[in-house]
């Protein structure tokens, strides 16, 4: 995945994040272990629209810029945190605006991309989150879902530092695994074009 980016995007409205803190061990054990540029598009650090159907194109500001993120990424670690049992209301807005390549534009940057996936709560009773809804979600674009999510609760931090090392390995992994299904759709013609079911 030479000169591809691996985008972390972090469902998140709080700067100090322990979302945040999850997609960014995964990208870097990405980006150690596989020559791939990575970017964070937090937001908490945009300020963006509500989604209302317009087209990508019709977007300014802060809003086109996160969009822009999306379109020119290659593969994505998505994080949220987990709030009634499924994932941020900042989050499903930001996915409310892209587009799937029939409604709101022509093009589909989710469609048979790479997507790891992490989620984080309180406590291990929101864990099922991650396949529940947010999994499906990205199955309505059509992405590759890297089969094992991970999920870290409130005990696996300390003062805002990831400190359970299983977590942090299975985050690396994740992040590698998120590269390397993305080198292997973009080697496969049937995995590149499999796209959405409907």
């Amino acid at each position: 995945m030479a000169d591809r980016t691996l985008l972390g995007i972090v469902g998140s409205v709080s700067a100090d994040s322990r979302t945040r803190t999850a997609v960014e061990v995964a990208l870097d054990a990405a980006a150690r272990g596989h020559d791939v540029e990575t970017e964070v598009l937090h937001l908490a650090d945009y300020d963006l629209a509500t989604a209302d159907g317009r087209g990508i194109d019709d977007y300014e500001g802060d809003t086109a810029d996160a969009l822009d993120l999306i379109v020119d990424a290659d593969a994505y670690v998505v994080g949220t945190p987990v709030y009634r049992g499924s994932y941020s209301g900042a989050l499903k807005n930001l996915l409310d605006m892209v587009p799937r390549g029939e409604w709101q534009g022509d093009i589909a940057p989710f469609e048979n991309a790479a997507v790891g996936l992490v989620a984080t709560g309180a406590t291990d009773h929101h864990f099922l989150a991650v396949d529940q809804e947010l999994r499906p979600a990205f199955a309505f674009f059509g992405a590759h879902a890297v089969g094992g999510a991970t999920y870290a609760n409130g005990n696996d931090f300390n003062d805002g530092e990831l400190v359970d090392e299983g977590v942090r390995e299975r985050l690396a992994t994740l992040g590698e695994a998120t590269v390397e299904l993305a080198a292997a759709i973009h080697d496969s013609k049937a995995l590149e074009s499999l796209g959405p079911a409907i």
